[in-house]
């Protein structure tokens, strides 16, 4: 929504930033926005600044820099969204910060002032209770005669219901076109046409061929897969986890397409399920993220076959948080033992046992009737997904994922579109996804 215009024609923004002071000795900066006020190291400042690129070589690389920084004189350029703070060095250089930038990263690195808290940006699980699952229809993805800019705003739109933090991580696609069976079987799949759509391409192993997609059925060729991969035996119990657990880097996002039969199956938040534990099992939560696990198979019925195996931890929280999870490995039926040191076994076992009851929980595990036709997207980091049961025969379903770094890089560039209409692009190429999203959401809605 555009901001308000005076009786005049002139647009009128809404006051963002009000007042900013250095202390005495100019080693610190203090910015009052409108609702909250946070101070800044000076030497951060410098050491962060951008209004001479984002690139730094030889000599301005910071770890170059041994000299103690000091502010000479701050002040604000205006007090609406596109404003800056401008900063006069001791040497008499100067830098204009923008104050939606700053805003953004204060909660990390700056200090809260008065009644300010220290927040960021929020971690969203679901239970069972409260989650409703958001559908968007195909045809609002594959627009003829789309502009570029309509384009990635759909994309981005999407992308931020399965990755933005506050968001459950799950959307369903609705209202597909019919089926080709022979197609989708061999690897031309619609899961595919939309991932390579939203994210620009999908994981491919370097030793298989691209666009390979992975069918769990319950019939031909698919079923021997049954014989050395038990998650692909139609005939049991699939119990919630993450796909590519097995990998160093497993995968981050992922869709999965019923193409015949139906089955029951299920979707369990991984943030959900650590909340609850940390509130029953305090003491627990820190073995899933200290002692590692070992998981691995052997896939003989690819071709050629594949050695697969991984040591981690089941949590990897985010880098500086003691609290804050980046993503949850979990597969109990590839993972083969807890390689803890002898006097951590113990407890770690327990944790392990403590999340899978957690998770199993009617509050907690999600399940779904299966149908011909459904697709679903999720964040593979943040939700686990399973099968309780086949109801119908011959089942099939058609997998997609698409790895880490093409998920992050297409939603910082869809993101960085979004913000540089209001802050040069060279400030918003070192800020975490994180704050990136928080600064498109301030701009854009003030």
């Amino acid at each position: 929504m555009p901001p308000p215009s005076s009786e005049s024609g002139q647009q009128v923004f809404p006051r963002f930033v009000e007042t900013c002071q250095k202390c005495n000795n100019g080693n610190k900066v203090t910015v009052q926005f409108a609702d909250d006020t946070w101070t800044f190291h000076a030497q951060w400042l410098h050491d962060a600044r951008c209004d001479n690129g984002s690139p730094r070589n030889a000599v301005t690389a910071f770890c170059q820099q041994g000299d103690t920084i000091q502010v000479n004189d701050v002040r604000l350029t205006g007090h609406s969204v596109d404003s800056a703070l401008e900063v006069t060095w001791k040497n008499n250089t100067k830098s204009n910060f923008p104050v939606a930038w700053l805003k953004a990263l204060a909660p990390v690195v700056a200090r809260p002032e008065g009644e300010t808290k220290q927040s960021l940006p929020c971690q969203r699980g679901w239970t069972t209770d409260t989650l409703k699952i958001p559908e968007i229809p195909y045809n609002r993805i594959f627009v003829n005669q789309q502009s570029e800019e309509d384009k990635d705003n759909v994309n981005l739109s999407i992308l931020s219901l399965i990755l933005d933090c506050s968001s459950a991580g799950i959307v369903k696609i609705t209202g597909l076109p019919t089926p080709n069976m022979e197609e989708e079987k061999n690897h031309k799949s619609v899961t595919t046409k939309i991932l390579k759509h939203l994210f620009g391409t999908v994981w491919q192993h370097p030793k298989r061929e691209a666009d390979t997609t992975f069918n769990v059925a319950s019939h031909n060729d698919d079923q021997k897969r049954a014989n050395d991969l038990p998650n692909y035996d139609t005939n049991q119990v699939l119990l919630p986890h993450s796909d590519h657990a097995f990998y160093d880097n497993p995968i981050q996002v992922m869709g999965f397409y019923c193409l015949e039969g139906k089955s029951e199956n299920t979707w369990v938040s991984s943030l959900a399920a650590l909340e609850t534990m940390k509130r029953e099992e305090p003491e627990l939560f820190k073995y899933l993220h200290t002692a590692p696990m070992a998981l691995g198979r052997v896939s003989r019925s690819y071709g050629p076959p594949l050695f697969q195996g991984t040591l981690d931890t089941p949590v990897t929280l985010q880098p500086g948080s003691s609290e804050l999870v980046k993503r949850l490995r979990w597969h109990p039926n590839l993972t083969g033992s807890i390689l803890a040191p002898y006097d951590d076994y113990q407890p770690a076992r327990l944790a392990h046992v403590k999340f899978q009851e957690i998770m199993r929980r009617k509050t907690h595990q999600l399940k779904i009737p299966f149908n011909p036709g459904d697709l679903y997207i999720w964040d593979n980091f943040r939700n686990l997904h399973g099968r309780e049961q086949v109801l119908e025969d011959p089942r099939t379903g058609i997998g997609q994922t698409v790895p880490e770094a093409a998920v992050s890089d297409r939603y910082r560039e869809l993101l960085t579109a979004k913000a540089k209409k209001y802050v040069h692009e060279d400030w918003l190429v070192h800020m975490p996804a994180a704050q990136l999203a928080q600064l498109v959401k301030t701009v854009t809605e003030t």
